[in-house]
């Protein structure tokens, strides 16, 4: 069963019981609604749909998928009459990686047999805005967790979705850990915010949230450190994986216990990617 929180006037929550907490969000106005992201599993998202159709009485007219991960993204399908808003890159991304790890999915999963990936047909690069019904939304790319990521601020409720921008372990192996710090930074900068929702997990209120961002960028910069100090000293995989998540002020159990395998995972992207880079510069 699908969480759902009013967390505003027209602002709605729903969190995924079935994969890691993935959120969604939902705008209501007098002229249609918005969606934000969809659920991991159809079920999980038709719960949305019936919940627009049913107590709200409405529909959905725009879905905006904040990036191309299939956790956010699957549901769309199940909006037929929506328009479907993404970045310049979700297109390319979706098809050359969402669609081929779907295939793969239904092999293992009966649940997903009638998923159907999305295109969004409307596309954005730096900026851009929706206007419903007296809502504005903006929405920003916002790179790092992966290059086509979009964070959505309702400015009349002042509600920031921050995608995966901001999830209770950043994790940055499908994007770059730089990209993701300037992201962090600029997030701390939306004014004013009432309430943050993060890609996954708890809700964020005002007072919350420069201290969470700083926490998630004091995580990256102890990543970075110690990949910088491992391969200072020439040491392998022992070493690498020596730190551990909550020497970086992330709880184990953060993410129902998926910390620390993402945390080893961030760990080891960097590492390579670094050591990559040694080597090319030696070379030229």
């Amino acid at each position: 069963m699908v969480l759902r929180e009013r967390i505003s006037e027209h602002t709605y929550v729903f969190r995924s019981s079935m994969y890691a907490r993935v959120n969604a969000g939902l705008i209501s106005t007098p002229e249609g609604c918005v969606l934000i992201d969809t659920l991991p599993y159809p079920e999980e998202t038709q719960e949305i749909a019936n919940f627009v159709q049913r107590r709200l009485r409405s529909q959905v007219k725009y879905v905006i998928l904040t990036h191309s991960h299939a956790d956010h993204v699957y549901g769309a399908y199940l909006f037929p009459e929506a328009e479907v808003i993404g970045h310049l890159y979700a297109r390319k991304l979706l098809l050359t990686q969402t669609k081929p790890a779907l295939l793969k999915a239904r092999t293992l999963n009966p649940v997903l047999a009638d998923v159907c990936l999305i295109m969004p047909a409307i596309l954005m690069e730096k900026e851009a805005a929706v206007r419903l019904g007296g809502a504005t939304l903006i929405m920003r790319h916002a790179p790092g967790h992966a290059p086509d990521v979009i964070s959505v601020y309702y400015r009349e409720e002042k509600v920031l979705f921050a995608s995966d921008a901001m999830m209770p372990i950043p994790y940055f192996v499908h994007g770059d850990i730089r990209d993701l710090r300037n992201t962090l930074r600029a997030l701390a900068q939306v004014s004013p915010v009432e309430d943050l929702v993060q890609g996954h997990g708890d809700v964020l209120l005002r007072g919350e949230v420069k201290t969470v961002i700083e926490t998630y960028l004091d995580y990256l910069d102890c990543v970075e450190r110690h990949v910088d100090w491992v391969l200072a000293k020439g040491g392998g995989k022992q070493a690498l994986l020596s730190l551990d998540v909550e020497d970086c002020g992330i709880p184990r159990i953060a993410l129902e216990g998926l910390a620390t395998k993402l945390h080893q995972e961030n760990l080891v992207t960097l590492f390579l990617r670094k050591r990559k880079a040694r080597q090319v510069k030696r070379k030229a």
